[in-house]
């Protein structure tokens, strides 16, 4: 397949995502036009069952994993098909859409608002309709930006809000505020004071970001700087409060990350930045970080107001996007085959 390393390439969303094969031993209803560039990566030990597939449907119901006829994790960069408008988030309240993440138990996702609001998330059909608002009790809400989903310290998936934002990389310490995936209860607003906040420091200087991502098969946490030199770095599981560990730089064809992801399986990550997205397969037995050193597969985005969200679909074999905005379309690209 042919790579074309950091150049940017006008596409339409039905193109092949190219890049090469993944192995054990590698490091790493519209249809719209979307930026992409081509390169490919790789990855560690996968995890056990995927979560039942996300359908389009704007019914709030319980996924099952059942363990049974799983697909296996990609092992070459997908065909992706043609972007599906799932519908328009019209909630007056999500305006400036910064964080997202789908749920693997159930048919939802999960949005966050960018600096500016309170500590809040919003629980949104997989049409965009909104289910339910969430508050935070107590906690604070400088400029979040990220919004992740993992193991956490008890059963279940745990929701990580990344309140990392640092536009003038000032900040002595950021904050990660981790809670269970709260069962709604078929309430319009959900107060919660069951949360943790996770304080953690950069070893270097302070930096802004917007990706945060928790990998499902170790429970390490990643932040992914946004800036001209895109930095990772790591908090090791299981997860407490100190100081980041700074990993070799990724290999990120592009210049802004604005939101990332990491499949269910574990087997490839995704981050995007407001123009184009990259994924990293990921072989078995490697780390994050070693994936993300080689180069990425190029996938492709629509072009959105201000694209800062990209959530990975419960079954491993789509992602959705969010653009900031009132009255914005979902997104969500599926893989053929």
């Amino acid at each position: 397949m042919t790579r074309v390393g950091v150049t940017l390439v006008l596409v339409t969303i039905g193109a092949l995502a190219c890049g090469p094969t993944r192995s054990s031993s590698d490091d790493g209803a519209t249809a719209a036009t979307s930026t992409s560039s081509s390169t490919d990566g790789s990855s560690e030990s996968e995890s056990g069952s995927e979560s039942e597939s996300g359908s389009e449907t704007s019914t709030e119901e319980t996924e099952t994993e059942t363990g049974e006829d799983t697909e296996p994790g990609l092992t070459e960069c997908p065909d992706v098909g043609a972007a599906q408008m799932q519908g328009v988030v019209s909630a007056p309240a999500l305006g400036e859409s910064s964080g997202m993440v789908r749920s693997r138990t159930h048919q939802r996702l999960w949005v966050h608002n960018d600096s500016g609001d309170i500590a809040r998330l919003f629980a949104l059909a997989l049409d965009g309709s909104l289910l339910a608002t969430v508050e935070l009790a107590g906690a604070d809400a400088v400029d979040w930006e990220a919004l992740a989903l993992g193991p956490g310290p008890g059963d279940g998936d745990w929701l990580y809000a990344g309140d990392i934002g640092d536009n003038m990389e000032a900040r002595s310490s950021i904050t990660v505020y981790r809670l269970r995936e709260p069962d709604l209860g078929g309430v319009d607003v959900l107060a919660i004071d069951d949360w943790d906040a996770l304080e953690l420091t950069y070893p270097d200087t302070p930096h802004d970001a917007e990706t945060l991502l928790v990998d499902p098969i170790s429970g390490d946490l990643f932040i992914v700087t946004k800036g001209a030199q895109t930095l990772l770095y790591r908090r090791p599981a299981p997860l407490s409060s100190g100081a980041l560990e700074q990993l070799p730089d990724p290999s990120f064809p592009s210049a802004i990350a604005t939101a990332g992801d990491i499949s269910p399986l574990g087997d490839f990550v995704l981050v995007r930045s407001h123009a184009d997205a990259f994924a990293w397969l990921r072989g078995p037995g490697q780390t994050i970080g070693e994936a993300m050193l080689a180069d990425p597969c190029s996938m492709p985005l629509v072009a959105e107001q201000q694209g800062e969200t990209i959530a990975i679909d419960a079954d491993g074999r789509a992602y959705f996007t969010l653009s900031e905005g009132t009255d914005q379309p979902l997104w969500r690209f599926s893989f053929a085959g």
